[in-house]
């Protein structure tokens, strides 16, 4: 069916009209609602927008904020909290954590330090510290202490203080013994000059001279008879024990041991005792004894005596001692305190007297 011209050309026109109005509408329609808009954004802004907002947010504050912070801290605690510290975690070790400790280190320091340290000390020395000690001490016994005392006893410094200590203590406790037989040389020779009423002694060596810490320069009664019987202990013992050496030896090839051999290794023994008097006051100007009593034995002029006087010397003093030892008495009446037998002689007793060396070692020397 063919369509009409004219009612198409009726439908065009009509449908361009239609475009046209509608156009124009919308362009009026834009225009009046943008006009309105205009007019009515200062009222809104001013007036409606806050009223709306007021009555909002208690809305939002009692529902919507609680339901959405409820939804939130789900993921918070489970997913985002902890990826953030984790995330932080490095930063934080390296730039956070020193600044904040650098601020905090005065009140640290002056505060909560002192604060924990009193609180834990009486815990720690009531409880704590006996049972870590109990629970220490078997392995601290065991292994830390002999390793300790091989450390020290391999150091050769500790052993040389230890030896110098223990010369220390040794000369000290003679130097008290020796002070002791001082102190009683002066008590017996004052009681001997009363009993014989003797005016006080007048040393020989000027007051200024006199060795630190005795009364007179020379040694006394006490000190000379201290030494004596120190020397005679000395030779008895190791003249004893040689004779009855000798005297088993022999016997194991002569059986009986002739008399003769007997009696000649006896007075062989016997001359020990001299021999070892002369040998050392003329060697080195004392004996054992005089060491440890404290006095040398010299010449007039406090020099080493002879060769010659030492043996007669030692011979009179052994062979004959009751005469030697009575003939102490005239220590309390002379000087220089020589016996009678000394002023025979020409030697002298002077007291040892108590010395530090440049090496740190202890000794005597004579005055």
């Amino acid at each position: 069916m063919t369509e009409d011209p004219q009612s198409s050309f009726l439908q065009r026109a009509v449908s361009g009209a239609m475009d046209a109005t509608v156009g124009r509408v919308e362009d009026r329609v834009v225009s009046s609602t943008k006009g309105v808009i205009d007019d009515l954004e200062p009222y809104l802004a001013e007036e409606t927008v806050p009223r709306i907002i007021d009555e909002l947010i208690p809305y939002l504050v009692d529902q919507v904020v609680p339901e959405v912070i409820a939804g939130l801290t789900e993921r918070l605690a489970l997913q985002t909290g902890p990826a953030i510290v984790e995330g932080m975690t490095p930063q934080l070790a390296d730039e956070l954590v020193p600044v904040l400790l650098e601020r905090m280190r005065p009140y640290l320091e002056a505060e909560l330090v002192p604060a924990v340290v009193d609180g834990v000390t009486p815990h720690i020395i009531d409880k704590a510290g006996p049972q870590i000690v109990a629970g220490l001490m078997p392995y601290i016994q065991s292994e830390v202490v002999p390793e300790i005392l091989d450390e020290f006893v391999d150091d050769p410094r500790v052993r040389d203080l230890i030896r110098e200590q223990s010369l220390g203590l040794l000369w000290d406790a003679v130097e008290a013994l020796r002070a002791g037989l001082a102190k009683a040389d002066d008590i017996v020779e004052h009681i001997l000059r009363r009993i014989l009423r003797r005016g006080s002694a007048q040393d020989a060596v000027p007051t200024d001279r006199l060795p630190p810490g005795r009364d007179r320069s020379h040694a006394g009664m006490v000190s000379r008879l201290a030494g004596s019987g120190i020397d005679l202990l000395i030779i008895s013992l190791v003249a004893a024990q040689g004779l009855a050496t000798a005297l088993s030896l022999i016997g194991s090839v002569v059986d009986p041991i002739p008399t003769w051999v007997v009696a000649g290794l006896s007075l062989m023994f016997a001359w020990l005792g001299p021999l070892y008097l002369a040998v050392a006051w003329r060697a080195v100007g004392r004996t054992i004894g005089g060491a440890v009593a404290g006095y040398a034995v010299v010449n007039a002029t406090e020099g080493q005596l002879g060769i010659v006087r030492s043996v007669i010397r030692a011979s009179l003093s052994f062979f004959l001692m009751p005469v030697w030892a009575f003939g102490m008495i005239g220590t309390a009446f002379d000087p220089h305190r020589r016996s009678w037998g000394d002023r025979l002689l020409g030697s002298r007793t002077p007291y040892l007297v108590h010395v530090e060396h440049k090496s740190t070692r202890k000794g005597s020397e004579w005055r």
